[in-house]
């Protein structure tokens, strides 16, 4: 089961970079939501829209190197951010003929307690190790954040790296959520640690739930078929 589903999100999940001269910088990551060239990330990692690139991984080797060299990068605009719910949207500026599953968002809220998970990520691109990583986790709970955003828990502690590529529900083979980073509820909540209690070191993630980045996707087409 867990091979189908990353056979079926092959390709999807692309590194956010921003290009520099003759250099590209790794900023996150990102993944394709809509035959268009549309993808979501996340807007804390996106603090500028100029110059911004996604490159596409290598699906067609057995091992890949670690560091690629040399990379194709596509232009990409941001089309629209949501930085109280930290999502964004991007959109590749070609006009490019994209093959892609239909319907892989899908609903946050349907997956029990213990149900398979699946995130993917560049998580170590900053250290230029430009590999996809699939990794299985479990949904540990669903919380309602102070700013009122929905959040997913997840069993596995992500890498930097992993911001803005997608949690997917094994079972319903979607996409369920927005990796946004560790789940310190200290940090989420902008508490205090209690005297006498040591800080916390999580081994628990969060996504935002899919529904902010969908709202902004179906945004952007209501709009463009208008024009």
């Amino acid at each position: 089961m867990l091979e189908t589903v990353s056979q079926r999100f092959q390709g999807s999940c692309m590194m956010v970079m921003r290009q520099v001269g003759g250099a590209v910088n790794f900023l996150g990551s990102s993944f394709l939501v809509h035959p268009d060239g549309y993808l979501i990330t996340t807007a804390r990692i996106i603090t500028e829209d100029n110059d911004l690139v996604v490159v596409p991984p290598i699906s067609n080797e057995a091992f890949m190197p670690v560091t690629r060299e040399e990379v194709a990068p596509v232009p990409v605009k941001v089309v629209a951010r949501d930085t109280g719910k930290d999502v964004a949207l991007l959109k590749m500026t070609p006009e490019l003929e994209i093959n892609m599953p239909e319907g892989i968002l899908g609903e946050p809220e349907h997956d029990p307690r213990g149900a398979m998970l699946m995130s993917l990520g560049v998580p170590f691109g900053y250290y230029r190790f430009h590999g996809v990583i699939a990794a299985q986790s479990v949904l540990s709970g669903r919380v309602k954040s102070r700013t009122e955003t929905n959040l997913i828990i997840f069993d596995r502690r992500v890498q930097y790296g992993d911001i803005g590529g997608p949690l997917i529900s094994v079972n319903d083979r979607q996409v369920i959520g927005v990796i946004g980073g560790v789940f310190d509820p200290v940090e989420l909540e902008g508490g205090q640690i209690p005297d006498g209690v040591m800080p916390i070191n999580s081994d628990l993630s969060y996504a935002t739930s899919i529904e902010y980045g969908r709202q902004l996707l179906e945004k952007a087409l209501e709009d463009s078929s208008g024009e």
